[in-house]
């Protein structure tokens, strides 16, 4: 990292249900050696892509409640940190799209976010599509637990 150079925004992208842990940590210790404001995000599948008008389900009743419940979740993550949170986001869609957005946005300079190394997240990786085009500085922290 360029010494004369310090972030003003950090946004970590998380999957709640990885081990987020170190991530999350990272963010947190760039945003505190920066001075920086502190965001969080976590993109959920958007479920209108899953299902068809075929199946018999309320899908946007059950979009709201998966949503209300990850943010919570997230919320009951974020209450422990040690930093002050400019803002905490649950979304649901395409994660490179929404993380681009955000990034947009609000005005982000630095993402963080995690990667599993194995066989198949060589082929179809969110980290590779984020590489590719996400407009700021991008760390990509491998997960300690390969899958």
């Amino acid at each position: 990292m360029n010494q004369d150079y310090t972030y003003q925004h950090v946004l970590v992208a998380l999957d709640i249900n990885d081990d987020f842990q170190p991530i999350l940590s990272k963010a947190i210790a760039l945003a505190r050696r920066n001075n920086a404001k502190l965001s969080v995000l976590h993109v959920d599948i958007n479920l209108r892509d899953l299902y068809t008008e075929m199946v018999d389900i309320d899908v946007e009743r059950v979009q709201r409640k998966v949503l209300a419940d990850t943010k919570n979740k997230l919320d009951t993550i974020l209450a422990g940190i040690d930093y002050p949170l400019e803002r905490s986001m649950v979304m649901c869609g395409d994660l490179v799209e929404e993380v681009n957005q955000v990034v947009e946005a609000q005005g982000v300079d630095l993402l963080v976010c995690g990667h599993h190394q194995s066989f198949w997240n060589l082929l179809a990786s969110a980290a590779r599509q984020l590489m590719n085009s996400v407009t700021c500085d991008l760390l990509i922290v491998p997960f300690s637990g390969r899958k």
